[in-house]
């Protein structure tokens, strides 16, 4: 099993303060895309499965048509926020952002 550090209430601002896209509801960060079309929700989420699988650290999704969000908090550690949920963040925001630049 991976460690994974779990943030403070002020960590956790910080770090979204450069993760826009995420907001805290509850005990998890969220936050929603809307894609240009359901072939690149798709592959949007294809691209998220992939960069989980390398992290080990599984994000909960939702998708429907072009629009996918998602919610998730570390199950392993009480189901709090760790630095593991802030890295996969960043990355959904970063394959999010490419999705969304294509043309």
């Amino acid at each position: 099993m991976t460690k994974h550090k779990i943030l403070t209430k002020s960590e956790i601002e910080t770090e979204l303060k450069r993760l826009p896209d995420w907001s805290v509801k509850g005990t998890n960060i969220e936050a929603s895309f809307e894609l240009k079309t359901f072939r690149d929700a798709i592959a949007f989420i294809v691209q998220v499965a992939i960069e989980a699988e390398v992290l080990n650290h599984h994000p909960e999704f939702y998708n429907s048509y072009n629009k996918v969000s998602f919610s998730f908090c570390t199950h392993d550690v009480g189901n709090k926020i760790t630095d593991a949920d802030i890295e996969i963040a960043s990355k959904i925001s970063d394959a999010a952002h490419r999705f969304l630049s294509m043309k």
